[in-house]
């Protein structure tokens, strides 16, 4: 039944503890860092061997941006291009994990790029959770219950997909609840220090993951707009005006600069990322789907199941748990006239709308009306608004909604056990965090803890960087999924040397168009048992000399990716063409070092 006691929080955004406890967010920051530790164990104690993430995906890339980044600073320059990539031609790049990645440089100084990178994920994790502990405590007065809303959101199944899926960057989910908690700071009492420190979060926010800062300024607006609209009398709005003039100037000066640069490396002719809406839209309608019965059907297997699909280890997960949606109930149930919860609830609809992505998709199929797939207002913003068509991932969208519940979830249990004392109700807070977890390892796709790569580099790429002569290393086998392939690039980061490979990009068409390499894709594709009676012997050297011509200098065989049968033939068309390579059998390797033009003998070759 309702709640008839005048206990509960006053009108207006932001109810205020009665009874401060100094210690609270000191103690609320070192849970949160025991649960990162225990969501990503043991990476903690492997920081610079092991990665954060499945070795079949997106971890590798990330990882060498870290890297990039770092010896670009350290030359002196802002990191927007490189020759590194995309051998021969290169182009312009902003690395979507930029701030993180400068945030870290202290940690790369000190312990290098792998390190760095897994420190950011478990700081990630670590500040999603304080976040929505600062949060959960200042809409609830209730520190004990808020400790539900830290675990709920911190270990939520999306945030949990992200971190099996190496993406550091949408790890970084704590700056949006902090930028909201600073907002109903400001709403609450307006000062020069709040509005800096909203617009200082905000920036944060956007610059971390323009997903996030898109999900702050949304939820920004609506809190406001539901203020004015529902409670004005309780905000001096001229103060209030001036505070989020000034947030708002703050947040546009951190911004602005990586905004512009971030938009012009998208639109450059030599771009190696590229958003163009045609690629949005079907990536939208072919991969990055949500299908609405995955929020609430528990279950292991993801849907739509990428790895069925595409041969994929990507995982779209979207589960929201009822752990979290029961207690969010509650609340419903016993706030008395939705006072407290109205904006909560109206933003966690507007997320939830979006997430679900242009068209209605539930079961494994679009929910068709007439014979047509039924639009959703995601659609519409796609259409009409430059932003959204560059929003390839609607998906994430459900970070905002894990988000509500967290705090919807923290009210009801605020609620249920209102009349009991702190201690009982900080147990129960870590019942309901301990159930979800439970949860979300039993009932959601995700992963716990979560899986790691080995980060180490074979010792023959060390030794490269010994070598005074320049040029290119072309990693086989070559036709191993995109994510998966990256480790070629990871290695890079030792090597220090361009590879033909971008960033989630399809075989590059030099390899395609250069006979050996064509040929040797074929290899890799064969079902055959043994080489064909009779090889094209002069385009395989041709293709050969163009590889030297073209400024490689190693081809690297990684036996343990390929076949034996497959890895037999590759390595005797490599032989017959290169001779004989160095064995590394501690890595499982065959290197082969390709002599320079200028080393045999032509002239005008370059050396």
């Amino acid at each position: 039944m309702p709640d008839p006691s005048p206990a509960g929080p006053p009108p207006g955004p932001s109810p205020r503890p009665a009874q401060p406890d100094a210690g609270a967010p000191f103690a609320a920051a070192l849970g949160a860092l025991i649960l990162a530790l225990g969501l990503t164990w043991p990476a903690a104690l492997h920081l610079r061997t092991r990665l954060i993430g499945h070795p079949g995906n997106d971890g590798w890339n990330h990882a060498w941006g870290y890297d990039w980044v770092y010896d670009e600073v350290a030359a002196g320059r802002f990191p927007a291009t490189t020759d590194l990539l995309s051998y021969p031609r290169g182009g312009s790049l902003y690395f979507i994990d930029t701030v993180q990645a400068l945030l870290s440089l202290p940690a790369q100084h000190l312990l290098g790029p792998a390190a760095a990178y897994n420190l950011v994920m478990i700081a990630g994790f670590t500040l999603a959770g304080l976040g929505a502990w600062l949060l959960a405590r200042r809409l609830t007065g209730d520190p004990a219950a808020a400790a539900a809303a830290l675990v709920l959101y911190e270990a939520n199944p999306h945030l949990l997909g992200q971190a099996y899926n190496g993406i550091s960057e949408t790890v970084c989910a704590g700056w949006l609840p902090l930028t909201l908690w600073a907002l109903v700071r400001l709403l609450d009492r307006p000062t020069a220090g709040r509005a800096a420190a909203l617009g200082l979060l905000g920036a944060l926010t956007m610059l971390s993951s323009w997903y996030y800062g898109l999900f702050a300024a949304l939820a920004g607006l609506g809190l406001v707009t539901w203020q004015a609209a529902r409670q004005p009398w309780t905000i001096d709005w001229r103060r209030t005006a001036l505070g989020l003039g000034g947030a708002a100037a703050v947040a546009l000066a951190g911004v602005a600069p990586l905004l512009l640069q971030f938009r012009g490396s998208l639109e450059a002719a030599d771009a190696l990322v590229t958003r163009d809406p045609e690629f949005v839209r079907n990536s939208l309608m072919q991969h990055n789907i949500t299908d609405a019965l995955s929020l609430l059907l528990p279950g292991k297997t993801p849907s739509p199941d990428l790895f069925a699909l595409y041969g994929e280890q990507l995982v779209i997960v979207i589960y929201l748990g009822w752990t979290g949606l029961l207690l969010a109930g509650a609340a419903l149930l016993l706030t008395r006239r939705g006072r407290e919860l109205g904006p909560w609830v109206a933003l966690g609809s507007v997320f939830l709308l979006f997430g679900l992505g242009p068209y209605l998709y539930a079961g494994g199929a679009y929910v068709q009306l007439g014979g047509r797939p039924i639009p959703l207002p995601f659609l519409l913003l796609f259409d009409a608004l430059p932003l959204f068509d560059r929003i390839s991932h609607p998906f994430r969208f459900v970070l905002g909604v894990s988000l509500v519940v967290a705090l919807l979830a923290a009210h009801g249990l605020r609620h249920l056990l209102r009349r009991q004392a702190p201690a009982l109700r900080l147990g129960a807070a870590l019942l309901v965090g301990a159930l979800a977890l439970v949860e979300v390892q039993l009932g959601s796709p995700a992963t716990l803890p979560v899986p790691t790569s080995d980060a180490r580099v074979p010792a023959a790429y060390a030794a490269m960087l010994q070598d005074p002569v320049p040029g290119a290393v072309l990693d086989l086998p070559m036709t191993v999924p995109n994510l998966e392939r990256a480790v070629y690039t990871w290695y890079q980061a030792v090597h220090g040397r361009p590879v033909p490979w971008g960033l989630n990009e399809p075989m590059p068409r030099g390899l395609l168009r250069n006979r050996l390499t064509a040929t040797l894709i074929r290899l890799e594709a064969t079902r055959a048992r043994s080489l064909p009676p009779r090889l094209p012997e002069l385009d395989l050297v041709l293709g050969a000399r163009a590889l030297e011509l073209g400024g490689y200098r190693y081809v690297v065989l990684h036996e343990d990716l390929i076949p034996a049968f497959k890895r037999a033939q590759i390595e005797a068309v490599l032989r017959g063409v290169f001779g004989e390579p160095a064995r590394h059998d501690e890595d499982r390797l065959l290197v082969w070092t390709l002599e320079p033009p200028a080393a045999q003998g032509e002239p005008g070759a370059p050396g």
